[in-house]
């Protein structure tokens, strides 16, 4: 159990198959809310099926974890660490982390972030954690860089979107 800054009770717990449908719905919302991510109102754009598929292999993998926030059995948030699978990189992770709008700003990101980091120490198989942020989605920025992550590329008119090209910066986090 974890507090956020307005005293919201948030558990932060494994995603699993029974989620599916929950988690798709969600992603349909936070695309709808935030235009700093791919995907849109559409959310994630798989079936049920699909999700539950990949919600059984994150569960059976030890590098691949997808964890969720829940607030009163709500969905409020989400992180995924993402594997990579050959053998001379699978000791990298992709991470990709959202969360639902009422709850920018309120300390839920940080604790996402923790959840996932820690869990990567913990396997002692990640020693890389990249992820890929939009050039003008500040606070996100803002929050990698509080937990050290370090720009290492950026990915110039990576995004095109409503008439303008964006670049995205890729950050990495090294763990000891």
């Amino acid at each position: 159990m974890k507090f956020l800054k307005d005293n919201t009770i948030v558990d932060i717990r494994e995603a699993k198959e029974k989620d599916a449908a929950k988690l798709l719905e969600y992603f349909r919302i936070v695309g709808s809310e935030s235009p700093y991510l791919l995907m849109d109102e559409r959310g994630l754009d798989i079936s049920l099926n699909e999700e539950i598929d990949y919600l059984s292999k994150a569960a059976k993998s030890e590098d691949t974890k997808y964890f969720i926030a829940l607030a009163k059995d709500e969905i409020i948030g989400e992180v995924a660490l993402v594997g990579h699978k050959h053998d001379k990189t699978k000791h990298n992770a992709d991470l990709a982390i959202t969360v639902k709008k009422a709850y920018w700003h309120k300390g839920l990101g940080s604790r996402l972030m923790e959840h996932a980091i820690n869990y990567a120490r913990i396997t002692g198989k990640i020693k890389n954690i990249y992820l890929e942020v939009r050039e003008d989605n500040i606070s996100a920025i803002k929050l990698y860089e509080k937990f050290g992550f370090i720009p290492v590329g950026k990915m110039p008119d990576k995004i095109y979107q409503e008439g303008e090209y964006l670049a995205e910066f890729v950050y990495l986090l090294q763990i000891s």
